[in-house]
């Protein structure tokens, strides 16, 4: 019995001491637990984040696709955004915990009763009593069902009584309760429902982030090329109208030695205002197409900001550098990595979790539970333990360490065990409950299939995309190739005297815009693959964004 009690002893001294190993300071960091301030746990950014102005000054500036990535994940407004769903996802998925997290009680209240004795047993005219009542509680429900208590009580009553045995007494008893859920609400998934269906959804949120970043990531992959073609075409433009001041030039001496006509000069003339005119739509094109990536990489109001010039330093990929997989191989790559299928997968392990737990829930109620209570008292003892026994002279001193002593003694305990049980009459609710339940699974398997099918066409016309671009590119070098000729024959005949000038010039406006053609297709083809990339679900892989870095601290770069 010693070595029972000694044993008891330890666990509870154990218990007590083992916050204090296990921090120095122990009780700070449990109150931290309790603190309600809006920014705990979260994780903000040390710095703040660098504005647009810091690195594009003045001038034209260098950029490559590279730095358009990183800037626009470290100051877009719509990733800034869109980043914290996820985190309120995650704190949703831990207030589930609630119902299962331990919890310590303590009760205590102190009174005073004085009351007109109706009977001889109070042991006296007037029954005065002062008690003190503490409660010290313990509770935890297991995700398996079980629930546990640990109650400890202590009662002082100090009266006037003259039948008093222990005056003051302590009475004191340690109960320990397990309950257990044997049909309704027993097993993990059935408890840890809310918790699971919540980790699932912020999933659901991070694959939604994904999407959204990927989306933006695409239209600056897509702005970037609209600068590249833009910059390139403006280079064309001013190469034509070179040309024409050129041939403006050349026809000028010949109207001067009188071997050209003064109208053919005026043909001449006209041509450069038009490639003028053409050079101001230009010149709008890059700069609109600067403003698009000025937005998307930047969180600065400053509108100085749009007065910087951004020089695309990178070219569009040509067909033969890519690399273009089959079609079975794309949408097996893209049914492994698309976010939608990610998020469908989870919402049906959610419908299923559902399902599990809403058919539970149609069982009776079925519970057991078992006790086990230690009792101890202890006082000043002043009468023996028989009705009538004359008053201990002197009385034998005690107090609460005596009921304490007797109360882990283990020779005053007690044992019960009951059970619960409760079957509806009626079960309609519980079976329409399950019956949605199913329903709400089907559609989530055929929404799995629905997406499969979408992903699978997004990928096929994509890969579409990308071989027609490749063969515009093939017809748009030999629509270039043959232009160059036709005009280099006309000029030949300008200069035997068998053309006249409105050819050369139509030949010349014909090289410059199969030029612009070519230019365009190398970039849509560029793009295609950009698409193909989306398509397939490898945006973030192909440029080399670590996902979870982004989303935790918005530095997502290798």
């Amino acid at each position: 019995m010693k070595l029972t009690r000694m044993a008891a002893l330890f666990v509870i001294v154990m218990m007590l001491a083992l916050p204090a190993f296990a921090s120095s300071d122990w009780v700070r960091d449990f109150l931290r637990r309790y603190d309600a301030s809006p920014g705990a746990g979260v994780n903000h950014a040390s710095t703040p984040a660098p504005r647009l102005g810091q690195f594009l000054r003045t001038g034209e500036v260098p950029i490559t696709m590279n730095d358009v990535i990183e800037m626009m994940i470290d100051n877009n407004l719509d990733i800034r955004a869109n980043r914290l769903a996820p985190r309120s996802s995650y704190l949703q998925a831990v207030v589930f915990y609630r119902a299962l997290l331990p919890s310590f009680r303590l009760t205590s209240n102190i009174a005073r009763d004085v009351a007109l004795s109706t009977t001889q047993l109070n042991g006296a005219t007037s029954r005065i009593q002062d008690s003190a009542f503490f409660d010290a509680n313990f509770s935890q429900l297991l995700p398996t069902g079980t629930s546990l208590n640990v109650d400890l009580t202590m009662n002082r009553l100090l009266t006037n009584s003259n039948n008093s045995i222990f005056n003051p007494s302590y009475t004191g008893k340690v109960t320990y309760t397990v309950g257990q859920h044997l049909l309704q609400n027993r097993g993990r998934v059935i408890n840890l429902r809310q918790v699971l269906e919540g980790q699932n959804t912020e999933k659901i949120s991070e694959a939604t982030f994904e999407l959204q970043l990927t989306n933006l990531i695409v239209q600056a992959q897509k702005s970037y090329w609209d600068l590249v073609f833009a910059g390139r075409d403006l280079d064309l433009k001013k190469q034509s109208l070179d040309l024409a001041q050129q041939t403006f030039d050349e026809n000028k001496t010949r109207v001067e030695v009188g071997t050209l006509a003064p109208i053919d000069l005026i043909q001449t003339e006209s041509e450069i205002a038009n490639w003028n005119d053409l050079l101001v739509v230009s010149q709008y094109n890059v700069a609109s197409a600067e403003d698009q990536i000025k937005k998307l990489t930047s969180s600065d109001k400053d509108p100085s900001m749009f007065m910087v010039k951004l020089r695309a330093q990178e070219v569009p990929t040509p067909p033969e550098a890519a690399e273009i997989p089959g079609l079975e191989e794309a949408v097996r790559i893209a049914l492994e990595n698309r976010p939608e299928m990610r998020q469908v997968t989870l919402d049906l392990k959610n419908k299923d979790l559902d399902v599990t737990y809403t058919k539970n829930q149609r069982s009776p109620l079925f519970d057991i539970t078992a006790s086990y209570d230690q009792n101890g008292t202890g006082g000043t003892q002043r009468r023996g333990f028989l009705l009538g026994t004359p008053p201990l002279n002197p009385p034998i001193a005690g107090g609460v360490l005596q009921s304490f002593g007797q109360l882990f003694s283990y020779g005053y305990t007690g044992l019960s065990a009951g059970f619960s049980l409760v079957i509806p009459l009626n079960n309609k609710a519980a079976n329409a409950d399950y019956a949605r339940a199913l329903n709400e699974q089907q559609l989530s398997q055929r929404k799995i299939d629905t997406t499969a099918q979408q992903i699978a066409l997004d990928v096929r016309n994509a890969l579409m995309q990308v071989e027609m671009n490749r063969s515009r590119i093939t017809t748009a070098k030999k629509a270039l190739e043959l232009a160059q000729r036709k005009m280099e024959a006309e000029k030949e005949k300008f200069d035997l005297g068998t053309s006249t000038i409105r050819f050369v010039l139509d030949e010349q406006n014909n090289v410059a815009q199969a030029a612009s053609n070519e230019l365009q297709t190398v970039v849509n083809f560029t793009k295609s693959l950009v698409d193909l990339d989306h398509a397939m679900g490898m945006t973030l892989k192909k440029n080399h964004i670590e996902f979870e870095k982004t989303l935790n601290s918005g530095s997502a770069t290798k």
